[in-house]
């Protein structure tokens, strides 16, 4: 999913790709309303090729069309719809088109408007809702068949007066992601603005070699794997740890565990050090970033 996703990344995130729904009728039978059409900037444009353009009225609004490019003269190319009768007005540069079509899927477009419907939405939620009920009935249901196969005590809910075991502290799970995000983001703003970053280790090295919104894209997907992947290690020996407490009533004594703490999850421990080590590293790309920034300004 990660090579789709960069390849797809939209223009508004520095990327090349831009996501539209298209509204009317002028391109059938080619593209049904409702469509959602993908278009991609390209180094040229052909006569035949679908593309995506910026049309602006006289009173200076303006709007993306959809349009098929009929003929190429030397004021710029000649546009229309397939299901038009007269050609669009005026001549589009290359400067104007967005992209050429990809492709295009009907009716994920007027998906998305149904799921933007107030009362779509509320009864989306009482669905999700009610399928999480069903789904909490069923694990306690698993809990007790479970427990009488091992021969284990009867399962009982939990009484509110009883003391709940502290919750595994995750703060800087989200730390790192949320700033893995905001550098990521800085870092295109800064490349659209025509500055090439410095960059951390890994994407300074990237820089190098790669264009620079491609390098950041990478960049940004590898530290979202790893800060993603520490997460999902430290669920799964959390999970594995409560499966041997409630089998042997004991508590494992690995010498991470004996040497941090009892109630310790030592996989978390290292992950927390690693989204530490990340964030205190990120803190200081960012001030570059700004620096850089703020040089521009001035």
């Amino acid at each position: 999913m990660i090579p789709l996703a960069i390849y797809f990344w939209p223009s508004a995130l520095g990327g090349n790709t831009e996501i539209l729904i298209v509204q009317g009728q002028s391109m059938l039978p080619t593209i049904l309303p409702g469509s959602l059409v993908v278009a991609k900037q390209a180094s040229e444009y052909n006569v035949g090729e679908i593309v995506a353009f910026v049309q602006k009225s006289g009173t200076g609004a303006q709007k993306i069309v959809v349009h098929r490019i009929i003929e190429e003269t030397e004021s710029g190319f000649v546009i229309m719809g397939d299901n038009n009768p007269t050609k669009d007005p005026g001549f589009q540069t290359s400067e104007n088109i967005l992209g050429k079509v990809v492709f295009a899927t009907p009716y994920v477009g007027d998906l998305f408007a149904l799921l933007r419907n107030p009362i779509v939405l509320i009864i989306s939620a009482v669905f999700i809702g009610a399928i999480q009920m069903e789904q909490k009935r069923r694990k306690t249901k698993k809990e007790k068949l479970r427990r009488i196969r091992l021969g284990l005590p009867k399962y009982e809910k939990p009484s509110e007066n009883i003391k709940k075991p502290k919750k595994p502290d995750y703060t800087l799970f989200f730390a790192a992601i949320a700033i893995n995000i905001i550098v990521y983001v800085l870092v295109l703003f800064a490349i659209s603005s025509g500055i090439k970053p410095t960059g951390d280790i890994l994407t300074g090295f990237l820089f190098k070699g790669l264009l620079s919104s491609f390098a950041a894209t990478v960049s940004f997907a590898f530290y979202f794997i790893f800060i993603i992947g520490m997460y999902f290690l430290a669920k799964i020996y959390e999970a594995k740890s409560q499966r041997r407490e409630q089998i042997t009533g004991r508590k494992s004594k690995s010498s991470l565990r004996m040497l941090l703490g009892k109630d310790t999850n030592p996989v978390l421990a290292v992950a927390s050090f690693l989204w530490l080590l990340f964030v205190v590293m990120e803190l200081f790309h960012l001030m570059t970033l700004v620096q850089d920034l703020g040089i521009v300004v001035d």
